[in-house]
């Protein structure tokens, strides 16, 4: 199972949570009328903190913002994938190195 996953599929994966977990955040603070800025939210969106001061700003200025957030937050998606897929794949092949050294 391990052998079929690959970086592209995984940095792939991250890419896209990382687009669509900010805008459902987004999303989920208009509709509700919460207050963003949870911890929660801020670890799953981090780009966010670029966002705090764009109130007092033009509408441009607020969309140029907005997606230098979100590319911010999906580098940080793909760089954590990256980190993890090396780590996980470590540990898979260690658990079966040490495994194959026990019945031989």
């Amino acid at each position: 199972m391990v052998k079929d996953v690959s970086l592209r599929k995984v940095v792939a994966v991250a890419i896209v949570l990382g687009l669509l977990v900010p805008i459902a955040l987004i999303i989920r603070t208009l509709l509700l009328g919460r207050l963003f800025g949870r911890s929660l939210e801020l670890v799953l969106y981090p780009g966010s903190v670029l966002l705090f001061d764009a109130s007092h700003h033009s509408s441009l200025y607020g969309l140029i913002i907005f997606g230098l957030s979100l590319i911010i937050t999906v580098a940080l998606y793909a760089v954590t994938a990256t980190i993890l897929f090396g780590i996980i794949c470590g540990i898979v092949r260690a658990w079966r190195f040490v495994r194959r050294r026990r019945t031989t």
